[in-house]
């Protein structure tokens, strides 16, 4: 079943889709192992769980449990939400029209959004990087969190 499309569903989504491609990058197990459950409730009760479906023991750079903790995963979050911002297919990416099945899937494709189907509990449906990181129009949750972070670099 397809959760209930709202705003903060395709955010809290596409946020798990970047988290999971840095996590996997950052703990050593491929990202096919990886999978999410996403909170989202109309109560405003919101969450993300990325959890690993492998009982090996994968994971030697850092494993999934140390990355997160909070000196690990803040900055996993940073660097993730600064990959998202860019896409190898942008423009199009970005720009394109609705696509998908029933054009569920804004801006998001295999380069940026897209994981392994069993890595994902919506079937890379409700996904939107521009939501993410803003762009194409549209103004993005995380713009001002990217702005401060370019911001302490200058």
């Amino acid at each position: 079943r397809l959760h209930l499309a709202s705003a903060e569903y395709v955010l809290l989504h596409t946020f798990a889709h970047v988290l999971m491609r840095e996590l996997a990058f950052t703990s050593g197990y491929p990202a096919a192992s990886l999978r999410e459950r996403i909170y989202c409730e109309a109560e405003g009760d919101y969450g993300v769980f990325v959890y690993t479906t492998t009982t090996d023991v994968e994971g030697t750079l850092g494993g999934l449990v140390r990355q997160g903790e909070a000196d690990q995963l803040v900055p996993a979050v940073l660097r993730a939400l600064q990959e998202a911002e860019h896409c190898p297919n942008d423009p199009v990416c970005m720009e394109s029209e609705p696509q998908s099945i029933d054009g569920l899937n804004q801006a998001a494709c295999h380069a940026c959004c897209l994981a392994s189907e069993t890595s994902c509990e919506s079937h890379n449906l409700l996904l939107d990087r521009a939501l993410l990181v803003g762009g194409a129009g549209v103004p993005g949750y995380f713009e001002n969190v990217l702005e401060a972070i370019y911001a302490m670099r200058v």
